[in-house]
Parts: structure tokens; C-alpha cells; sequence
């Protein structure tokens, strides 16, 4: 669907990200966010970045599991290089009810172990496709805000 920014952003910022709803109970599910770095959805090179830096915050009552993810070249399907894809480079964080600025190094992203193919050891900082926050915590609400995203650590 369509995006609308929900006011009450971070750090005097006037809007945010916000995705709230209740989990599904299947076997495999998941909710989540995310936007993509070129439109329409194509590579963005990203090896002058150390990482990516977000404010992020739950609503009361909504679980605190959020997994970041990155999608490459080797982990999206329009890459043209996974098998078993959607295995994305991230980090698995616990959100707070106050505004908290995270700041993932690409270096401490990595994939899950039990799925997926290619397995690579590092996230393709050159061709990577967006940014994404989802949440698979079976039946649990989810409130999730986000705000403030940007690259962080440029070389020059």
C-alpha cells in the first residue's frame, strides 16, 4: 500500500516511519517496513559507508524484536545471484518505548544461519537495494517507529 508518515518524530523531527498491527500465528510470518535506495528498485553503491544509522522506538504494548535488514545483490531476487533469497544481511535489535539512535556498522550485519543461499560473508556494499525493518514475533502487537535513516562512517 501507499505510505503516509505518522507525526512525532525523533529528535524534533515532525514525522516518522510507523508500522502497528498484531502478528499472524502461521507457521512462517512476518510484518515489516522498508524502502528501497534507487526508484524503481535497482542497485545503490554504498562502499564509501561504514553503516547505517536510525532513531528507532515500540509503542506501549508492542513487542521489542525488530530484525534490520539489508538486501544485496546476493540475498534479493533481482539481483539474479540467490536461490533461496530474502536471506538478508542484518542484525536483530531490541527497541525501547523512548526514541534511541542505532548506528549498524556493515560489519556486524549478518545472515541467518538456518536458511538461505548464497551464504556470504559479508553484506555487497556496493550493490545493495534498501533498507528493511521487520518483525516476526508470532501474535505479538507490533508498534514500530522509525525515523532520522541515513549511511554513516563515509571515508571521504
Amino acid at each position: 500500500g501507499v505510505f503516509t508518515p505518522t507525526q512525532g518524530g525523533a529528535e524534533g523531527s515532525q514525522y516518522a516511519m510507523r508500522f502497528k498491527g498484531t502478528v499472524g500465528s502461521a507457521t512462517v510470518v512476518y510484518t515489516g517496513m522498508g524502502l528501497n535506495f534507487v526508484d524503481p528498485k535497482g542497485p545503490y553503491d554504498a562502499s564509501k559507508y561504514q553503516g547505517i544509522s536510525f532513531w528507532a522506538k515500540k509503542g506501549p504494548g508492542s513487542t521489542n524484536k525488530v530484525r534490520l535488514k539489508v538486501p544485496d545483490v546476493n540475498t534479493d531476487p533481482v539481483g539474479k545471484v540467490c536461490s533461496e533469497c530474502f536471506n538478508d544481511f542484518g542484525m536483530d535489535l531490541s527497541l525501547t518505548e523512548q526514541w534511541q539512535q542505532y548506528t549498524i556498522p556493515f560489519s556486524s550485519m549478518k545472515q541467518l544461519t538456518a536458511w538461505g543461499a548464497p551464504h556470504k560473508p559479508s553484506v555487497d556494499k556496493s550493490k545493495i537495494y534498501g533498507i528493511q525493518f521487520q518483525v516476526n514475533d508470532k501474535g505479538k502487537p507490533y508498534d514500530i517507529w522509525v525515523d532520522n535513516v541515513q549511511f554513516t562512517g563515509c571515508g571521504g
